[in-house]
């Protein structure tokens, strides 16, 4: 397993149980919250549960050739006794489709799904805030083209990015992005499609 996260999961008609387990760590308790929070979650984008004294923030993240990525925050809280409470905080990454697949199948058959973390491939996240632009890119092969082209050559060739966030950008077709680093905030700048009234001719630019 190395250093991914393993989640159990298992399912009943009302309530979804969560736990996850490392080399070094396991939650203390199982989390449970209640199956239609994902439906919320897929109406809004992300939702905030709680367990105990523990909370999850999930939230759903477009990604480029992925789909959507559920991701949760888990921040595990136990009572250390004398009024204190100790604990840590916990990211995991899975594709939704998967997660919810695996949520109907432990419902039907009364099985427990064991899910892996996304593995860090060293390369940033792309994550879509905004889906209007994108969508309209998404309709066209030919900027479909030129808009992977221009994520392949730029951001995913940025070692030490963590993630890149793109937001729709005022202009059809275009993006305003934000970089996160280890350190905090990095770069951010705007993906512009020029050109736009001849797509065959069109072609995407970055400035900072």
């Amino acid at each position: 397993m190395s250093d991914r996260t393993m989640m159990t999961l298992s399912a009943t008609q009302k309530c979804i149980v969560l736990r996850t387990f490392t080399r070094n760590y396991c939650s203390p308790h199982r989390f449970i919250f209640m199956g239609e929070k994902l439906t919320e979650l897929e109406e809004k984008g992300y939702v905030i549960v709680s367990d105990i004294l523990s909370f999850a923030e999930l939230s759903l993240r477009q990604t480029l050739g992925q789909g959507d990525i559920l991701e949760i925050v888990f921040t595990w809280l136990s009572d250390a006794g004398r009024g204190e409470v100790s604990g840590m905080r916990e990211t995991i990454r899975v594709p939704y489709k998967k997660f919810r697949e695996s949520v109907t199948d432990s419902r039907d058959n009364g099985i427990l799904i064991k899910l892996l973390s996304l593995k860090d491939d060293g390369r940033p996240e792309i994550v879509f805030q905004s889906r209007k632009n994108l969508n309209m890119v998404a309709q066209s092969k030919v900027l479909r083209k030129k808009f992977g082209k221009l994520l392949n050559n730029h951001f995913l060739s940025w070692r030490g990015s963590r993630q890149i966030t793109l937001y729709d950008d005022f202009e059809p077709y275009s993006f305003f992005f934000q970089e996160k680093t280890p350190d905090g905030i990095g770069m951010c700048g705007g993906v512009i499609l020029y050109n736009r009234e001849n797509m065959k001719k069109a072609y995407y630019g970055m400035h900072t």
